[in-house]
């Protein structure tokens, strides 16, 4: 990946987590108000999504710490 795919990459996914984040939020308001149970499949499905947000993130950072290490290891060298 290069600096551009990576920042593409970083924004596309910062826009997917920020939509479930909205979805989580207006489920939340719906449990609040009444209008959804929480026993309501679409509770289940928010969690699912924010936990997958969550670990594709995380990989996303590993890989970025992974290509850090090696452009340290070719700058180093340099």
């Amino acid at each position: 990946m290069n600096v551009d795919q990576i920042l593409r990459q970083g924004d596309k996914m910062m826009a997917e987590t920020e939509a479930v984040i909205r979805r989580g939020e207006e489920l939340v308001a719906k449990l609040e108000s009444g209008d959804v149970k929480p026993k309501d499949p679409q509770v289940k499905e928010i969690l699912f999504q924010l936990k997958e947000r969550v670990r594709i993130n995380a990989d996303f950072n590993t890989e970025l710490q992974r290509l850090a290490g090696e452009h340290e290891k070719i700058t180093a060298g340099h």
